[in-house]
């Protein structure tokens, strides 16, 4: 009866958010724009002032590649609650220098308004890159395992998810994964 409950709550999840994800598509070019002029117009608040020692750590050989930064296309971020996907208001936008992944902007929609909030993330940015493909739609964040998973849609619409901080390359299921957090 349980598994019965979980496989139920499981497909109309996957229904919902395939749902929201093709409502989302009418307002992604505006939205997505609002997004970049954000990035461009927020991220040297957040690294005008790295040390020259610290570059590295955030992705650049030296100051003068700040000049060169474009961006790649946006990254949604989900995270669980209790056994649904939901989407957390949060995009992490892709730093690009060089035709090169270097870190992450986080930017969110706060009460309307969107802001650039965090820069980093360089190790993920470029696991990012390595795992994404067509398929992939977003991140989970998966607080519970300290993880994080390409989410993917398949042909059948159904959810799959890649993890990224390792070299399993496995599909999971969200069942696979709520398995994962209760025998964490």
């Amino acid at each position: 009866m349980l598994l019965l409950t979980l496989i139920m709550v499981i497909t109309v999840n996957t229904i919902a958010f395939s749902q929201q994800n093709k409502s989302d598509v009418l307002f992604q070019n505006s939205e997505t724009d609002s997004i970049l002029r954000t990035a461009k117009n927020q991220i040297h608040l957040l690294i005008d002032n790295i040390p020259e020692a610290n570059l590295n750590d955030y992705g650049f050989n030296n100051k003068a590649e700040f000049e060169k930064i474009s961006f790649a296309p946006l990254i949604k971020i989900y995270t669980l609650k209790d056994t649904s996907i939901i989407f957390t208001n949060t995009w992490r936008v892709p730093v690009v220098v060089d035709n090169e992944y270097r870190s992450l902007l986080t930017i969110i929609n706060e009460d309307g308004v969107y802001k650039a909030v965090d820069y980093g993330a360089s190790i993920l940015a470029k696991a990012f890159l390595a795992k994404k493909t067509n398929q992939t739609i977003g991140l989970l964040r998966v607080y519970e395992l300290k993880s994080d998973f390409l989410m993917e849609v398949n042909t059948q619409n159904q959810l799959k998810f890649v993890p990224i901080e390792n070299a399993n390359s496995n599909l999971y299921d969200l069942t696979d994964i709520i398995n994962l957090i209760k025998n964490n």
